[in-house]
Protein backbone atom coordinates (compact mmCIF):
# COMPACT_ATOMS: atom_id res chain seq x y z
CA UNK A 1 0.00 0.00 0.00
CA UNK A 2 1.38 3.79 -1.06
CA UNK A 3 0.46 6.06 1.76
CA UNK A 4 0.40 9.76 1.53
CA UNK A 5 0.84 12.51 4.34
CA UNK A 6 1.17 16.20 3.83
CA UNK A 7 3.09 18.16 6.64
CA UNK A 8 2.70 21.53 5.41
CA UNK A 9 1.58 23.72 2.72
CA UNK A 10 -1.96 22.82 3.86
CA UNK A 11 -4.57 25.59 4.45
CA UNK A 12 -1.34 28.25 3.53
CA UNK A 13 1.11 29.20 1.27
CA UNK A 14 4.88 27.69 1.44
CA UNK A 15 6.31 24.95 4.02
CA UNK A 16 5.67 22.35 1.88
CA UNK A 17 6.52 18.51 2.96
CA UNK A 18 5.14 15.61 1.42
CA UNK A 19 5.97 12.39 2.67
CA UNK A 20 5.42 9.05 0.52
CA UNK A 21 5.02 5.72 2.41
CA UNK A 22 5.72 2.16 1.12
CA UNK A 23 6.69 -1.45 2.48
CA UNK A 24 8.29 0.49 5.01
CA UNK A 25 10.08 2.92 2.93
CA UNK A 26 10.00 7.04 2.83
CA UNK A 27 10.37 9.50 0.06
CA UNK A 28 9.94 13.18 1.70
CA UNK A 29 9.64 15.83 -1.09
CA UNK A 30 10.88 18.92 0.41
CA UNK A 31 11.13 19.93 4.50
CA UNK A 32 10.21 23.93 4.17
CA UNK A 33 9.88 26.51 6.88
CA UNK A 34 6.48 27.56 8.02
CA UNK A 35 5.85 30.89 7.47
CA UNK A 36 2.50 31.18 8.09
CA UNK A 37 1.78 28.25 11.07
CA UNK A 38 -0.72 27.63 12.82
CA UNK A 39 -1.09 28.87 15.68
CA UNK A 40 1.10 31.67 14.50
CA UNK A 41 3.63 31.34 17.42
CA UNK A 42 6.55 32.35 16.31
CA UNK A 43 6.47 35.66 14.72
CA UNK A 44 7.88 39.07 14.84
CA UNK A 45 10.14 38.95 17.50
CA UNK A 46 8.92 36.24 19.03
CA UNK A 47 11.52 33.31 17.79
CA UNK A 48 12.61 29.98 18.96
CA UNK A 49 15.02 29.54 21.82
CA UNK A 50 18.60 29.57 20.20
CA UNK A 51 19.77 26.62 22.27
CA UNK A 52 17.17 24.38 21.47
CA UNK A 53 15.21 26.06 17.89
CA UNK A 54 13.98 22.73 16.27
CA UNK A 55 12.27 21.57 19.87
CA UNK A 56 10.64 24.59 20.03
CA UNK A 57 9.23 24.53 16.62
CA UNK A 58 8.07 21.01 17.21
CA UNK A 59 6.80 21.59 20.66
CA UNK A 60 4.76 24.99 18.73
CA UNK A 61 3.51 22.74 15.61
CA UNK A 62 5.76 24.58 12.90
CA UNK A 63 7.69 21.30 12.13
CA UNK A 64 6.27 18.06 11.31
CA UNK A 65 6.29 15.15 13.85
CA UNK A 66 8.31 12.69 11.76
CA UNK A 67 10.37 10.28 13.41
CA UNK A 68 13.55 8.76 12.29
CA UNK A 69 14.51 11.89 10.37
CA UNK A 70 16.50 14.82 12.55
CA UNK A 71 19.26 14.86 14.27
CA UNK A 72 19.30 13.52 17.91
CA UNK A 73 20.92 16.23 19.14
CA UNK A 74 18.20 18.66 17.96
CA UNK A 75 15.66 17.27 19.59
CA UNK A 76 15.87 17.95 23.37
CA UNK A 77 12.84 17.63 25.35
CA UNK A 78 10.84 16.18 22.69
CA UNK A 79 9.21 12.99 22.66
CA UNK A 80 10.60 11.85 18.83
CA UNK A 81 12.59 9.31 17.82
CA UNK A 82 15.81 10.59 15.59
CA UNK A 83 18.58 9.40 13.47
CA UNK A 84 17.38 7.24 10.60
CA UNK A 85 15.74 4.20 9.75
CA UNK A 86 18.06 4.00 6.64
CA UNK A 87 15.21 4.13 4.66
CA UNK A 88 14.21 7.50 4.13
CA UNK A 89 15.57 10.25 1.53
CA UNK A 90 14.92 13.60 1.32
CA UNK A 91 14.14 15.18 -2.40
CA UNK A 92 14.07 19.36 -2.38
CA UNK A 93 12.20 20.99 -5.30
CA UNK A 94 14.13 24.34 -5.01
CA UNK A 95 16.21 26.71 -2.97
CA UNK A 96 13.33 29.18 -1.05
CA UNK A 97 12.97 28.46 2.94
CA UNK A 98 9.73 27.45 2.76
CA UNK A 99 10.75 24.12 0.90
CA UNK A 100 14.12 23.60 2.48
CA UNK A 101 14.84 25.37 5.52
CA UNK A 102 14.47 22.76 7.93
CA UNK A 103 17.22 20.68 6.08
CA UNK A 104 19.72 21.84 8.80
CA UNK A 105 18.18 19.87 11.57
CA UNK A 106 18.25 16.37 9.11
CA UNK A 107 19.72 13.36 10.30
CA UNK A 108 23.25 13.47 8.55
CA UNK A 109 22.67 9.82 7.06
CA UNK A 110 19.64 10.82 5.52
CA UNK A 111 20.53 11.39 1.77
CA UNK A 112 19.36 14.60 0.51
CA UNK A 113 19.10 14.82 -3.50
CA UNK A 114 18.40 18.46 -5.21
CA UNK A 115 19.28 19.66 -8.22
CA UNK A 116 23.22 20.87 -9.11
CA UNK A 117 21.91 24.14 -8.94
CA UNK A 118 20.35 24.38 -5.99
CA UNK A 119 23.05 22.26 -4.70
CA UNK A 120 25.67 25.05 -5.57
CA UNK A 121 22.86 27.80 -4.57
CA UNK A 122 22.39 26.33 -0.71
CA UNK A 123 26.34 26.11 -0.53
CA UNK A 124 26.62 29.56 -1.54
CA UNK A 125 23.90 30.78 1.29
CA UNK A 126 25.94 28.57 3.77
CA UNK A 127 29.14 30.37 3.20
CA UNK A 128 27.52 34.13 3.01
CA UNK A 129 26.00 33.73 6.26
CA UNK A 130 22.34 33.29 4.96
CA UNK A 131 22.26 29.63 4.98
CA UNK A 132 19.40 27.09 6.72
CA UNK A 133 18.80 27.00 10.64
CA UNK A 134 20.70 24.23 12.51
CA UNK A 135 23.87 22.39 10.68
CA UNK A 136 25.11 22.87 7.01
CA UNK A 137 22.97 19.80 5.02
CA UNK A 138 24.72 18.05 2.68
CA UNK A 139 23.08 17.85 -0.39
CA UNK A 140 23.79 15.45 -3.45
CA UNK A 141 23.26 16.68 -7.06
CA UNK A 142 20.56 14.63 -8.75
CA UNK A 143 20.81 14.53 -12.98
CA UNK A 144 17.70 14.95 -14.49
CA UNK A 145 15.06 12.81 -15.65
CA UNK A 146 17.46 9.83 -14.65
CA UNK A 147 15.82 7.46 -12.32
CA UNK A 148 16.96 6.78 -9.11
CA UNK A 149 16.31 3.39 -7.86
CA UNK A 150 15.19 3.86 -3.80
CA UNK A 151 13.52 1.02 -1.71
CA UNK A 152 10.19 0.17 -3.99
CA UNK A 153 10.44 3.74 -5.54
CA UNK A 154 11.98 5.12 -8.37
CA UNK A 155 12.53 8.78 -8.28
CA UNK A 156 13.37 11.02 -11.38
CA UNK A 157 13.79 15.13 -11.27
CA UNK A 158 12.36 17.45 -14.24
CA UNK A 159 13.54 21.07 -14.35
CA UNK A 160 10.81 23.52 -14.01
CA UNK A 161 10.49 27.17 -14.41
CA UNK A 162 9.93 29.11 -10.89
CA UNK A 163 12.14 32.34 -10.22
CA UNK A 164 14.94 30.51 -8.66
CA UNK A 165 17.89 28.69 -10.98
CA UNK A 166 17.48 24.94 -10.42
CA UNK A 167 13.82 24.46 -9.61
CA UNK A 168 12.64 20.82 -10.23
CA UNK A 169 9.33 18.77 -9.70
CA UNK A 170 9.32 15.38 -9.10
CA UNK A 171 7.56 11.96 -10.43
CA UNK A 172 7.83 8.79 -8.29
CA UNK A 173 7.15 5.43 -9.19
CA UNK A 174 5.29 3.66 -6.84
CA UNK A 175 3.23 -0.16 -6.51
CA UNK A 176 0.05 2.36 -7.10
CA UNK A 177 1.05 4.21 -9.78
CA UNK A 178 2.91 7.57 -10.19
CA UNK A 179 2.99 10.15 -7.91
CA UNK A 180 4.01 13.44 -10.17
CA UNK A 181 4.71 16.56 -7.65
CA UNK A 182 4.92 20.46 -9.13
CA UNK A 183 7.27 22.24 -6.63
CA UNK A 184 6.32 25.71 -7.54
CA UNK A 185 5.98 26.42 -10.90
CA UNK A 186 5.24 28.94 -13.74
CA UNK A 187 3.88 29.27 -17.22
CA UNK A 188 4.82 32.76 -17.76
CA UNK A 189 9.09 33.00 -17.07
CA UNK A 190 11.42 32.50 -19.67
CA UNK A 191 11.34 28.68 -19.65
CA UNK A 192 7.38 27.39 -20.08
CA UNK A 193 8.97 24.60 -22.31
CA UNK A 194 10.74 22.71 -19.18
CA UNK A 195 7.04 22.92 -17.85
CA UNK A 196 5.52 21.39 -20.48
CA UNK A 197 7.75 19.05 -20.84
CA UNK A 198 7.42 17.62 -16.66
CA UNK A 199 3.57 17.75 -18.16
CA UNK A 200 4.38 15.66 -20.71
CA UNK A 201 6.11 12.77 -18.45
CA UNK A 202 3.60 13.61 -15.84
CA UNK A 203 0.22 12.62 -18.37
CA UNK A 204 -1.87 9.99 -17.12
CA UNK A 205 -0.61 9.54 -13.62
CA UNK A 206 -2.31 8.23 -10.88
CA UNK A 207 -1.81 11.35 -8.30
CA UNK A 208 -0.58 14.74 -8.83
CA UNK A 209 0.58 17.06 -5.83
CA UNK A 210 -0.21 20.63 -7.12
CA UNK A 211 0.80 24.01 -5.78
CA UNK A 212 -1.67 26.32 -6.35
CA UNK A 213 -0.66 29.49 -4.58
CA UNK A 214 -2.60 32.10 -7.24
CA UNK A 215 -5.83 29.82 -7.29
CA UNK A 216 -7.88 32.65 -5.84
CA UNK A 217 -6.52 35.28 -7.77
CA UNK A 218 -8.41 35.93 -11.63
CA UNK A 219 -5.06 38.17 -13.07
CA UNK A 220 -3.15 36.91 -15.22
CA UNK A 221 1.12 37.57 -14.33
CA UNK A 222 3.38 39.66 -16.21
CA UNK A 223 5.38 37.94 -18.26
CA UNK A 224 9.50 38.14 -17.08
CA UNK A 225 10.40 39.36 -20.18
CA UNK A 226 8.34 42.55 -19.42
CA UNK A 227 11.02 43.37 -16.22
CA UNK A 228 13.34 44.78 -17.81
CA UNK A 229 11.43 47.44 -20.14
CA UNK A 230 9.46 48.60 -16.66
CA UNK A 231 12.62 48.95 -15.00
CA UNK A 232 13.47 51.20 -17.55
CA UNK A 233 10.83 53.43 -17.07
CA UNK A 234 11.41 53.41 -12.99
CA UNK A 235 14.90 54.21 -13.99
CA UNK A 236 14.08 57.23 -16.01
CA UNK A 237 11.10 58.74 -14.47
CA UNK A 238 13.01 58.79 -10.71
CA UNK A 239 15.33 61.79 -10.09
CA UNK A 240 15.72 60.64 -6.29
CA UNK A 241 16.98 57.34 -4.75
CA UNK A 242 15.44 54.07 -5.16
CA UNK A 243 15.21 51.65 -2.64
CA UNK A 244 15.09 47.97 -3.85
CA UNK A 245 13.65 44.92 -2.28
CA UNK A 246 14.74 41.89 -4.77
CA UNK A 247 14.76 38.38 -3.84
CA UNK A 248 18.61 37.43 -4.47
CA UNK A 249 18.41 34.31 -5.34
CA UNK A 250 16.05 35.23 -8.46
CA UNK A 251 19.47 35.59 -10.09
CA UNK A 252 17.92 36.12 -13.65
CA UNK A 253 16.16 39.44 -12.11
CA UNK A 254 18.91 40.40 -10.53
CA UNK A 255 21.17 40.26 -13.12
CA UNK A 256 18.60 41.89 -14.95
CA UNK A 257 18.65 45.04 -12.60
CA UNK A 258 22.44 45.34 -12.09
CA UNK A 259 22.88 45.49 -16.05
CA UNK A 260 19.71 48.12 -16.85
CA UNK A 261 20.67 50.30 -13.68
CA UNK A 262 24.51 50.36 -14.90
CA UNK A 263 23.55 51.26 -18.62
CA UNK A 264 21.38 54.19 -16.60
CA UNK A 265 24.69 55.31 -14.72
CA UNK A 266 23.57 53.40 -11.49
CA UNK A 267 24.78 51.73 -8.74
CA UNK A 268 22.44 48.80 -6.73
CA UNK A 269 24.05 48.56 -2.71
CA UNK A 270 23.73 45.16 -1.70
CA UNK A 271 23.93 44.54 2.02
CA UNK A 272 27.23 42.56 2.59
CA UNK A 273 25.78 39.06 3.36
CA UNK A 274 23.45 39.01 -0.10
CA UNK A 275 26.55 40.53 -1.98
CA UNK A 276 29.24 37.43 -0.78
CA UNK A 277 26.30 34.90 -1.99
CA UNK A 278 25.57 36.67 -5.47
CA UNK A 279 29.63 36.89 -6.10
CA UNK A 280 29.97 33.13 -5.13
CA UNK A 281 27.14 32.48 -8.03
CA UNK A 282 29.17 34.31 -10.23
CA UNK A 283 27.80 37.58 -10.64
CA UNK A 284 29.82 40.68 -11.90
CA UNK A 285 29.28 44.54 -10.81
CA UNK A 286 28.05 43.69 -6.88
CA UNK A 287 28.89 46.68 -4.84
CA UNK A 288 28.77 46.62 -1.13
CA UNK A 289 26.72 48.54 1.60
CA UNK A 290 29.57 50.27 3.08
CA UNK A 291 29.57 53.84 5.59
CA UNK A 292 31.90 55.51 3.06
CA UNK A 293 29.32 54.42 0.06
CA UNK A 294 26.27 55.29 1.89
CA UNK A 295 27.72 58.65 3.04
CA UNK A 296 28.16 59.49 -1.20
CA UNK A 297 24.32 58.68 -1.61
CA UNK A 298 23.54 62.03 -0.08
CA UNK A 299 25.80 63.96 -2.74
CA UNK A 300 24.37 62.13 -5.63
CA UNK A 301 20.78 60.18 -4.55
CA UNK A 302 20.12 59.60 -8.54
CA UNK A 303 22.86 58.08 -9.12
CA UNK A 304 21.91 54.66 -6.89
CA UNK A 305 19.77 51.82 -5.75
CA UNK A 306 20.17 50.55 -2.49
CA UNK A 307 18.48 46.86 -1.87
CA UNK A 308 16.98 47.14 1.70
CA UNK A 309 16.33 44.17 3.84
CA UNK A 310 13.63 44.18 6.63
CA UNK A 311 16.18 44.57 9.48
CA UNK A 312 17.55 47.94 7.40
CA UNK A 313 14.15 49.30 7.67
CA UNK A 314 15.80 52.75 10.25
CA UNK A 315 18.22 53.30 7.58
CA UNK A 316 15.39 55.30 6.26
CA UNK A 317 15.77 58.17 8.72
CA UNK A 318 19.43 58.55 7.41
CA UNK A 319 19.15 58.35 4.00
CA UNK A 320 18.18 61.22 1.64
CA UNK A 321 14.36 59.79 0.68
CA UNK A 322 11.05 61.86 0.15
CA UNK A 323 8.59 62.29 -2.73
CA UNK A 324 11.75 62.06 -5.15
CA UNK A 325 12.43 58.93 -4.15
CA UNK A 326 11.06 55.48 -5.08
CA UNK A 327 10.55 52.27 -3.10
CA UNK A 328 10.40 49.57 -5.27
CA UNK A 329 8.90 46.12 -4.89
CA UNK A 330 9.79 43.46 -6.97
CA UNK A 331 9.23 40.04 -5.23
CA UNK A 332 12.21 40.36 -1.84
CA UNK A 333 11.58 40.84 1.77
CA UNK A 334 9.08 41.19 2.99
CA UNK A 335 7.60 38.65 1.00
CA UNK A 336 3.84 40.15 -0.10
CA UNK A 337 0.79 40.91 2.04
CA UNK A 338 0.86 38.23 4.21
CA UNK A 339 4.27 38.89 5.00
CA UNK A 340 4.19 40.11 9.22
CA UNK A 341 6.73 42.28 7.83
CA UNK A 342 4.06 43.91 5.53
CA UNK A 343 2.73 46.18 7.14
CA UNK A 344 5.60 47.59 9.12
CA UNK A 345 7.23 48.24 5.22
CA UNK A 346 4.07 50.46 4.67
CA UNK A 347 4.38 52.33 7.90
CA UNK A 348 8.19 52.90 7.24
CA UNK A 349 7.18 54.45 3.94
CA UNK A 350 4.25 56.26 4.55
CA UNK A 351 6.05 58.21 7.87
CA UNK A 352 9.37 59.07 5.37
CA UNK A 353 6.99 60.03 2.41
CA UNK A 354 8.48 57.49 -0.19
CA UNK A 355 5.96 56.35 -3.01
CA UNK A 356 6.01 52.69 -3.69
CA UNK A 357 5.55 50.93 -6.69
CA UNK A 358 5.47 47.31 -7.66
CA UNK A 359 7.71 45.56 -10.00
CA UNK A 360 6.90 42.04 -10.12
CA UNK A 361 6.41 38.95 -11.42
CA UNK A 362 6.13 36.16 -9.34
CA UNK A 363 7.11 32.40 -9.52
CA UNK A 364 4.04 30.99 -9.43
CA UNK A 365 1.62 29.57 -12.51
CA UNK A 366 -1.95 31.83 -12.31
CA UNK A 367 -5.22 29.76 -12.05
CA UNK A 368 -6.11 29.50 -15.39
CA UNK A 369 -2.15 28.11 -15.89
CA UNK A 370 -3.00 25.74 -13.39
CA UNK A 371 -5.88 24.52 -14.49
CA UNK A 372 -4.56 24.23 -17.56
CA UNK A 373 -1.98 21.62 -16.31
CA UNK A 374 -4.17 19.91 -14.62
CA UNK A 375 -6.16 19.37 -17.81
CA UNK A 376 -3.46 18.26 -19.69
CA UNK A 377 -1.73 15.71 -17.08
CA UNK A 378 -4.94 14.47 -16.49
CA UNK A 379 -4.28 12.25 -13.35
CA UNK A 380 -6.90 10.68 -11.46
CA UNK A 381 -6.48 12.58 -8.26
CA UNK A 382 -4.99 15.84 -7.20
CA UNK A 383 -4.74 17.20 -4.67
CA UNK A 384 -3.78 20.97 -4.36
CA UNK A 385 -1.11 22.69 -1.59
CA UNK A 386 0.88 25.55 -1.00
CA UNK A 387 -2.59 27.44 -0.84
CA UNK A 388 -4.82 29.11 1.28
CA UNK A 389 -7.73 28.47 -1.18
CA UNK A 390 -7.70 24.57 -2.39
CA UNK A 391 -11.20 24.05 -3.23
CA UNK A 392 -10.44 26.66 -5.45
CA UNK A 393 -9.17 23.88 -7.61
CA UNK A 394 -11.74 22.82 -9.92
CA UNK A 395 -10.29 19.64 -11.83
CA UNK A 396 -11.74 18.42 -15.09
CA UNK A 397 -14.31 15.50 -15.48
CA UNK A 398 -12.47 11.92 -14.71
CA UNK A 399 -9.98 13.84 -12.10
CA UNK A 400 -11.22 13.36 -8.78
CA UNK A 401 -9.93 16.24 -6.31
CA UNK A 402 -8.79 15.53 -2.83
CA UNK A 403 -7.98 18.26 -0.23
CA UNK A 404 -4.77 17.58 2.01
CA UNK A 405 -4.83 17.46 5.82
CA UNK A 406 -2.10 17.62 7.89
CA UNK A 407 -0.55 14.97 9.15
CA UNK A 408 -1.46 11.89 9.57
CA UNK A 409 -3.92 9.49 8.97
CA UNK A 410 -2.93 10.80 5.27
CA UNK A 411 -4.13 8.91 2.28
CA UNK A 412 -4.11 5.31 1.28
CA UNK A 413 -3.83 5.02 -2.68
CA UNK A 414 -6.42 3.23 -4.39
CA UNK A 415 -9.16 4.12 -1.83
CA UNK A 416 -12.44 5.77 -2.80
CA UNK A 417 -11.50 8.97 -0.64
CA UNK A 418 -12.55 12.11 -2.11
CA UNK A 419 -13.92 15.97 -0.88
Amino acid sequence: MTHISFWGGVGVVGSSKVLIEEAGWRVLLDLGLDFNPIPPLFRGRVMPRTDQILADRLKAGCAPQIPYLYRPDALRGVDLPGGSDQKTALFLSHAHPDHMGLTGWVDPSIPIFASPETQAIMTALQNAGLGVEGYAPRVQPLPESTPLAFGPFRVSRYPIDHDVPGSSAYIVATSAGAIAYTGDLRLHGSHPDWVQAFVQAARGCHALIIEGTLLNQAHQEPLESEMEHQLDQYLAITSGLILLSLNPVNLERVKTFVTKTRERGRTILFPLEQARFLEEMGLQHIEVQEESTLKRIHHNPQRYLVQLPVTGFPRLLDLPVGAESLYLYSNGEPYGPSDPDWTTLMDWLHYTQIPFRSLSSTGHASASALHQIVRDIAPTLVFPIHTATPEALRPPVGTKRVLPVRGNPGFDLGHGFGD
